[in-house]
C-alpha cells in the first residue's frame, strides 16, 4: 500500500494552501510541499486548543494545598459533618 493519498479540495482550498505554502517556503527558505502546510495548519490547530486546557496536576496540588489551609478559631468539632436533622422542621 503507497504512504501517499489523494485527497480532494476546492479550488479555493487548494490556492490557500499554496499561498500558505509559499509563505512557509519563504519563512524557511526552501520548497514546501502541501503536506508541510496541512500540517502547519494542524499544529496551530493541536496549540490552539491544547493551550487552553488547565494543568491538572498544578490545579490539584492548589487544591490540596487550599485543604490543607488551617482556619483560625477552628476547633476539630468544627471541621465534623453537621447532622441537619436535629433542626427540626424548616
Amino acid at each position: 500500500m503507497s504512504k501517499n493519498t489523494t485527497i480532494k479540495v476546492s479550488k479555493k482550498t487548494l490556492e490557500k494552501l499554496h499561498k500558505l505554502a509559499g509563505e512557509l517556503a519563504s519563512e524557511m527558505g526552501k520548497r514546501v510541499t502541501l503536506e508541510v502546510a496541512i500540517n502547519k495548519l494542524l499544529e496551530e490547530n493541536y496549540k490552539k486548543y491544547n493551550q487552553n486546557l488547565p494543568n491538572i496536576e498544578d490545579d490539584r496540588k492548589t487544591f490540596l494545598a487550599i485543604l490543607d489551609q488551617k482556619i483560625t478559631g477552628g476547633k476539630p468539632e468544627d471541621y465534623k459533618e453537621y447532622d441537619y436533622e436535629d433542626i427540626g422542621n424548616i
